[in-house]
């Protein structure tokens, strides 16, 4: 009796864990009839498909079920998570629509690390309340008078470890992305800091490279031009290397179905523990070195983002009326949070710069030329384009450069909304706390788009489109790197110029919870691109190190990141 009765238990059981399509949105049948979902499929793909990630799964099935608009089952006992592939009714749904916000997706990959930090608040008075500890560190005098500086020193740095390592190389290739990794570190750390702050994680880099022996070169110069040199690292600062390691977390969170048991598992190991605690004792002596500068100057020697939180956080409490708290968990995470953000995003957008201007010979030799033409006095003196003459001069090609590395690597590849209410999204039914998915690079953006009839677009989206305000890209080329599809040209004096509203952009998000980080990435952009180009030659490197696969971490990291360099110096 008891086996007749646990059977239909554990059909009902079963039918009760099965995912719960909404109705309409197209998804993929056989994974409707499993426990979990879409996941073993997902995992076959990545398993089976070189380069494979959640995000080539998801356009893959996009294809496959032939629709803008598709639901996949990734967590069990959750509502479908849906996979939206058109930037008309992406770019409505952040910018018009009030029926979404950012939802808990993103928010869930960093609770462990700062778990304050203002991405996790709807938006509301809270969040702007907030917001408004960090709002000033974006503004272009901020970033001009005290990031730039410290961030062109660690450029430096970094183009004096390359010419180290090109004189060993010899025209051989090595692995970038360590190196580009250690620069967008030591950039971010030093805009957190402030130039005294003396941690660095391409110093020692460079110190074992300049002491590498005669034996160990000549080795290494014997080796087949095509292969691969791998260089000493040194020894990694304690301070930057438990920031590496917190950063790896992510890795183990992204793509569980419980982040939050996850995050309890993690920050329960030893390393993690210490690396935790280096981090808060760190951050915590910065605040303390901050508040006393703050009372020796009365804010008026403003040196980093720390010092810019301080002042502010005691502006605000004037006007509040309350006591500062400059020691708050809020604090703490909101400065943690752009350290641990800024480094990777910056990191692995560079990765892609690299490799897109290695193997577009002729789009590298066009910004040449462009930052030659920007910067004549640095050229016929025979030097580097200084902080100043970087930040302060127009060069569109390089804004060009810059955009269009964004729209085609995908750093962050998804931006994702959540339903606060029932409403509709082309046409369908879409019930509160559902999370959808808006896809970077995916059609639209990087493939054709899907014809959708217009009666299925919200009235915002409709009109948009009736009144030319939605660009699109051109279907021909619409997958190539290709920096001048944002480049205007006149027949007049205005000569070029660089259009940021050339066609369909999704790589910081958009609306008013897009990417409040984002000018410090196209700050250091800048001057990363101005000086490798001005300095180095990048040359092709063999196919087998040329692949463009990617892996899905914190970020969507190029796999392979090499470069060949020929030094050169201003004619």
């Amino acid at each position: 009796m008891i086996a007749i009765a646990i059977v239909p238990f554990s059909q009902g059981l079963y039918r009760v864990l099965l995912p719960r399509p909404l109705p309409g949105i197209p998804y993929n049948e056989v994974s409707a009839h499993r426990i979990m979902g879409d996941v073993p499929a997902m995992m076959q793909h990545m398993k089976c498909t070189e380069g494979g990630t959640f995000i080539t799964y998801i356009v893959k099935t996009m294809m496959a079920l032939n629709s803008p608009l598709i639901q996949v089952f990734i967590r069990p006992l959750h509502k479908p998570l849906l996979i939206l592939g058109d930037f008309p009714e992406a770019n409505d749904l952040l910018i018009r629509r009030k029926d979404f916000d950012r939802s808990h997706t993103l928010g869930d990959l960093v609770k462990g690390l700062a778990p304050d930090h203002h991405i996790h608040l709807e938006t509301g008075e809270a969040w702007k309340i907030q917001r408004q500890l960090v709002q000033d560190l974006m503004t272009p005098s901020f970033l001009h008078s005290i990031a730039a500086p410290v961030i062109y020193q660690h450029v430096m740095k970094t183009i004096d470890l390359w010419k180290a390592k090109s004189r060993v190389a010899a025209g051989r290739p090595w692995s970038a992305a360590d190196d580009m990794n250690q620069m967008a570190l030591d950039a971010v750390t030093a805009f957190a800091f402030g130039d005294e702050f003396d941690h660095s994680a391409t110093q020692p880099a460079l110190h074992a490279v300049q002491h590498m022996s005669e034996e160990r070169i000549s080795t290494l110069q014997h080796l087949d031009p095509c292969e691969p040199i791998e260089f000493p690292k040194g020894q990694e600062d304690y301070i930057l290397q438990a920031i590496r390691e917190l950063t790896k977390t992510v890795g183990e969170v992204q793509g569980s179905p419980s982040p939050a048991l996850t995050w309890a598992v993690v920050t329960r190991k030893a390393k993690i523990k210490k690396a935790i605690r280096i981090k808060e004792d760190f951050i915590m002596g910065q605040l303390k070195s901050g508040v006393r500068r703050l009372e020796r100057t009365s804010g008026k020697l403003i040196k980093s983002a720390v010092d810019q939180m301080i002042v502010k956080e005691r502006d605000l409490s004037q006007r509040e009326k309350r006591t500062p708290n400059y020691f708050s968990r809020v604090m703490v995470d909101e400065i943690f949070g752009f350290v641990f953000a800024g480094h990777e995003t910056t990191s692995t957008t560079l990765c892609w710069s690299l490799k897109y201007l290695t193997d577009h010979p002729d789009s590298q030799s066009d910004l040449l030329s462009a930052l030659k033409s920007a910067f004549p006095i640095a050229l016929a003196e025979r030097r580097n384009p200084t902080t100043q003459e970087i930040t302060g001069t127009s060069v569109p090609y390089l804004d060009a450069t810059m955009e269009e590395t964004l729209r085609c690597c995908g750093t962050a590849p998804v931006v994702d909304r959540v339903a606060m209410h029932d409403t509709e999204l082309l046409g369908h039914h879409i019930p509160k706390g559902t999370v959808v998915t808006c896809l970077v690079t995916g059609p639209s953006m990087m493939t054709p788009s899907f014809d959708i009839d217009m009666s299925r677009r919200a009235p915002s989206s409709q009109a948009a489109i009736r009144e030319g305000r939605q660009r699109t890209w051109d279907p021909q080329d619409i997958s190539a790197f290709n920096p001048s599809r944002w480049i205007k040209k006149y027949n007049d004096e205005n000569g070029v110029k660089f259009d940021p509203a050339s066609g369909p952009q999704l790589a910081f998000g958009l609306g008013v919870r897009g990417c409040y980080g984002k000018r410090l990435v196209y700050l250091e952009m800048r001057i990363v691109l101005t000086l490798i180009l001005w300095n180095f030659e990048l040359l092709k490197c063999p196919l087998d190190l040329s692949s463009y696969h990617s892996k899905l971490i914190t970020t969507n990291e190029p796999i392979q990141t090499y470069v060949r360099l020929r030094p050169i110096s201003p004619e």
